[in-house]
């Protein structure tokens, strides 16, 4: 992975940034509303509490034998990295609202209520900043394990410290939300850039031999993407009236839209990819064809992508004929 560490700092950059523009959103809001010390305090006590989980959850990862580690890191990057795929792919296609800097930052300010300018600390704002900056800081730890601690964890902290650098100096300068970075664009890319590692991390945890090394991240990466433009320009298109059933067709076409709600509703994605990493591990242990199965495995990643996005093109259609006159 030596070989691919700028690749790691780029991902955990860009990763950590979108967090940490998140995180100073809320910090930013409470000190504008009830005073920088309230913000600062908690900001530091989430901090510290981040710092001691890197230290428990990479003594806890050391302490698994490598193939096992692998393997479990590498399912659960897959999975955190295909959630943020999925999104970013309906909010390209229009069926999932942009995330909106602005309006946390507004909504922040009034769930705190009256702003206080005397400078004391208020309880309610240091308790906003420090849940806010660790459920943000919490993703930046799980990525800086999952990306650098089996390989390279010196490359994902100084991405992710150099994001929350940056992070820090624009917020500082401009002393307003950062609604000018382009942070939905930025998740699209931090998805296939996670579900990549992930796919590439499960697959040597389970035995796939890939094709050229560390560089087939970068493959991956590629084919993700062009599937997931493909799927994106799909779901923007209009969908295909669908014909009345007759009163044969209605009892066997409500059996399939409840078993497809059953299994195909929401967590399908997850369950898809790890029943995909399950069956790719058998497949190994079984047959040994290790380098076919790192395209099986891709495949798989593809299909999961393909059934989640299918389901909420489904939903978004049904809440759309229900908005319609009839």
């Amino acid at each position: 992975m030596q070989s691919l560490s700028w690749l790691v700092v780029v991902s955990t950059f860009l990763a950590a940034g979108v967090e940490w523009i998140e995180a100073f959103t809320i910090v930013l809001a409470v000190g504008v509303t009830k005073g920088w010390r309230s913000a600062l305090a908690g900001a530091a006590g989430a901090a510290a509490l981040l710092l001691a989980a890197v230290a428990v959850f990479g003594a806890t990862l050391g302490s698994f034998p490598l193939g096992a580690a692998r393997a479990v890191v590498g399912v659960f990057l897959l999975l955190f990295g295909l959630r943020w795929l999925h999104k970013a792919m309906l909010r390209a296609a229009g069926l999932k609202a942009l995330h909106d800097e602005e309006a946390t930052f507004a909504e922040t300010r009034a769930q705190l209520g009256p702003a206080d300018a005397r400078g004391r600390l208020d309880w309610a704002g240091t308790a906003t900043a420090f849940n806010g900056v660790l459920l943000e800081g919490l993703e930046v730890v799980f990525i800086v394990i999952a990306l650098g601690g089996l390989h390279s964890v010196g490359a994902a902290s100084v991405g992710a410290v150099a994001a929350l650098g940056v992070v820090a100096l624009a917020g500082v300068a401009l002393r307003a939300p950062l609604t000018r970075v382009p942070e939905n664009a930025l998740k699209y890319v931090v998805g296939l850039a996670l579900t990549s590692f992930g796919t590439f991390f499960a697959g040597e945890g389970v035995g796939v031999s890939w094709w050229h090394g560390d560089a087939s991240i970068l493959l991956l990466v590629a084919a993700y993407a062009a599937v997931s433009f493909l799927l994106v320009v799909l779901l923007k298109a209009p969908p295909l009236a669908e014909p009345r059933p007759g009163g044969l067709l209605r009892v066997p076409r409500a059996v399939a839209l409840e078993l497809w709600g059953l299994f195909v509703g929401e967590g399908a994605l997850a369950a898809v990819a790890v029943a995909v990493v399950l069956a790719v591990g058998l497949f190994v242990d079984r047959l040994g064809h290790h380098a076919l199965a790192g395209l099986l495995l891709a495949l798989g990643v593809v299909f999961a992508v393909v059934v989640a996005v299918s389901e909420s093109r489904r939903v978004s259609v049904q809440r759309g004929a229900g908005d319609r006159p009839t």
